[in-house]
């Protein structure tokens, strides 16, 4: 007889990218999951992905997008760009361009793509909901949620970002600001510069700063 332990669920804590993506790992691969949630409702959040294509970003992400069984939803999501630029943003002159064409997809077997978190997150969560092994709770970030309800389990994924409250509970230590500043908004095209809607991963460079920007969502922000 199997231990009762084997029949229970695996929560997850955090249903953030990580956390979906640790779900559909653990349903693909034949266990009940349940996802903890600190939010109400999932919804749209943060700005834009770069999806590099060589082995250390964007390839081994399409290859992972391909176990979880989206790989294909994420990659029609995606905008593939022509180069990647660099520019100083104190003259504008022109640093350095890397087209990211046929000669780039033939060496690093991808190509270089940009993509909206939450549409990352959407094909995820897609993914998921086609299981009949998830169950989507309201609350909590922990086995023992916000209402006090206790969610027993096989073993517990934790994936509640970066102020997490299970690290906080086992662990002990805040999360540390490292003083830098980031800021982050989604453009329509209508608002851009009309000179600047390049089909580019484009940075430019100064003492201190930088700033990027690319097209999201089929060029329309």
């Amino acid at each position: 007889m199997k231990p009762a332990h084997n029949n229970l669920p695996v929560p997850v804590a955090g249903g953030g990218i990580g956390g979906l993506a640790a779900a559909l790992a653990q349903t693909r691969r034949g266990f009940a999951v349940k996802g903890l949630d600190q939010a109400a409702e999932l919804g749209e959040i943060g700005a834009g992905i770069q999806l590099g294509s060589n082995a250390f970003v964007a390839f081994v992400a399409f290859v992972a997008f391909d176990a979880l069984g989206v790989g294909e939803a994420t990659r029609g999501r995606a905008v593939y760009i022509d180069e990647m630029v660099m520019h100083d943003a104190l003259d504008e002159t022109l640093v350095g361009r890397i087209p990211t064409g046929e000669t780039f997809r033939l060496r690093f077997g991808n190509p270089y793509a940009v993509i909206h978190r939450a549409d990352v997150h959407d094909s995820l969560l897609e993914g998921a909901q086609a299981s009949d092994r998830i169950e989507q709770e309201e609350h909590g970030v922990t086995v023992v949620d916000a209402c006090d309800a206790g969610h027993r389990g096989r073993a517990l994924i934790d994936a509640d970002g970066m102020k997490s409250a299970v690290r906080r509970q086992y662990v002990g230590d805040a999360a540390r600001a490292s003083g830098h500043m980031v800021y982050r908004a989604m453009v329509d095209r209508r608002d851009f510069p009309a000179d600047l809607q390049w089909s580019a991963a484009s940075i430019w460079v100064s003492p201190n700063c930088h700033l990027v920007h690319y097209p999201l969502r089929g060029g329309e922000q």
